[in-house]
């Protein structure tokens, strides 16, 4: 995780000189128009975290599992847009116990949708492609719902989120983007099981692969 932190570090220090970079260097001058506004449907695997910790090492999960879903990418300037995205995920409800492992006690569908800023790098030519690093940052809403003993419990959640990534791109209105984000918030324990417990700070990671549209 560490690595993925120092690597993400990099990439906005890239970002947040992007305008600089643009006036010196002719390699890879900003466009003097606006790129276009791109649509990414996405697929990847989201990683939950515990939503609570027990005694003796054991843990309550909210379900790994694949990620689909879309972002809008709207510029606003060179190397600034804004963002919207909208993700789901299922898994299992997993109880973990030391040794044995996790042990499957439900399931769980996890909703992702978010707002915020990407702020781009210049590019990187790589023959008659460009790989373009970038950073995210936001603000938006988890949605939960848990279902167990033929119980199900819901929960909305704010999340705030970072991301770093890189788009590359392949044919005129068609490129690849790669996203590593991290959503933090709390898990609202008392909403969904209605017991007096505090909840932690959870940091749920989602990977994504997506094609990006232009028009």
């Amino acid at each position: 995780m560490c690595s993925f932190i120092r690597l993400g570090s990099a990439i906005a220090a890239l970002a947040l000189a992007a305008p600089l970079a643009a006036q010196t260097t002719t390699t890879a001058a900003t466009p003097a128009t606006l790129p276009l506004v791109e649509l990414s449907p996405y697929v990847g695997y989201f990683l939950a975290s515990n939503i609570a910790e027990g005694p003796l090492g054991t843990s309550l999960t909210s379900g790994s599992g694949a990620l689909y879903g879309a972002q809008l990418r709207i510029p606003i300037v060179p190397a600034v847009a804004v963002v919207g995205n909208f993700g789901y995920s299922t898994g299992k409800l997993t109880f973990g116990v030391p040794i044995l492992g996790g042990v499957s006690v439900g399931d769980a569908k996890t909703f992702l949708y978010d707002g915020g800023v990407q702020l781009s790098a210049p590019a990187l030519a790589r023959g008659s492609t460009a790989l373009i690093p970038f950073v995210q940052a936001g603000v938006g809403g988890i949605r939960r719902e848990l279902t167990a003993a033929g119980l199900t419990s819901k929960a909305d959640n704010l999340a705030w989120n970072v991301g770093f990534g890189a788009d590359m791109q392949i044919v005129q209105g068609i490129g690849v983007r790669i996203l590593m984000k991290d959503y933090i918030g709390k898990f609202d324990i008392r909403e969904t099981t209605g017991l007096d417990i505090d909840s932690r700070t959870m940091n749920d990671w989602a990977l994504s692969v997506g094609v990006n549209l232009s028009f």
